[in-house]
């Protein structure tokens, strides 16, 4: 029986001279691990649309547990992203986020929007609209919080004062405490924070998809909002995924 699904190709892997697996993140499934025979020959049908972040209609067939591509057709390549090594290793760590953290259990609508939060990033990473020092915590964070694990942003925990000047949040227990409360007792050091990067993590939460991509910060406190969220999400999946050590090493090779 023939399936057809919209999906982005999030992973890909090859299997000897012309064939691959293709993790394909779906609204309706999830994520498949699809085999593309023949995808790698340069007559292929299958050859634009099983490219990695490729946007496509895939037609598939299970057959013993295990999905087969029949056909693609392409929607959208995202193939710019190949002109920026940083850009496109970038876009390898949001593809691995999702592959790792992406479960059978998610209903379609949590996948549509999982899928869609990873569409209007490549966008936004492709046509450099935005920097990738704002599109890294935007996916990061609006990611934790469509997968439902979404940080208490709201108010004090100590006090429930709304919009302190300045504030720890807690990467542990997911929510802030004014200054004024102190730091909570934890294993992980809460981070100090001012209050534009407490509105912005609001505003990555809270906003709709037209808006979300939509505000500002200064240097400073976008470098402290990408630090609270790559913990964030570290913390709460218990992972550091591999592509993300590799954009590091490229963008921040002093680090190393």
């Amino acid at each position: 029986m023939l399936f057809t699904y919209d999906g982005i190709v999030v992973g890909r892997r090859d299997i000897g001279e012309s064939n691959c697996f293709i993790d394909i993140l779906t609204d309706e499934q999830g994520i498949i691990e699809a085999t593309a025979h023949g995808v790698k020959k340069i007559n292929s049908s299958l050859l634009g649309s099983c490219g990695l972040f490729s946007y496509a209609t895939f037609s598939v067939q299970k057959r013993r547990n295990q999905w087969y591509l029949d056909s693609a057709e392409p929607i959208r390549i995202f193939y710019r992203l190949r002109e920026s090594l940083s850009r496109l290793s970038l876009a390898m760590y949001f593809g691995e986020l999702i592959r790792l953290s992406v479960r059978e259990h998610q209903t379609p609508e949590e996948n549509c929007f999982v899928m869609r939060l990873m569409l209007n990033t490549l966008h936004y990473l492709e046509s450099g609209q935005r920097s990738e020092a704002l599109l890294k915590p935007i996916f990061e964070l609006r990611l934790m919080t469509e997968l439902g694990m979404m940080p208490d942003l709201l108010m004090c925990r100590g006090c429930g004062v709304f919009l302190p000047k300045r504030l720890y949040f807690s990467v542990e227990k997911g929510c802030f405490f004014c200054t004024d409360c102190g730091a909570p007792d934890s294993p992980q050091e809460p981070l100090l924070l001012r209050a534009p990067v407490l509105q912005a993590m609001r505003h990555i939460l809270f906003a709709d998809y037209d808006r979300l991509f939509h505000f500002q910060l200064g240097a400073e406190n976008l470098q402290m909002l990408g630090i609270c969220t790559e913990r964030f999400v570290q913390y709460h999946l218990s992972l550091k995924p591999k592509a993300l050590t590799f954009y590091q090493s490229i963008t921040n090779p002093s680090a190393e």
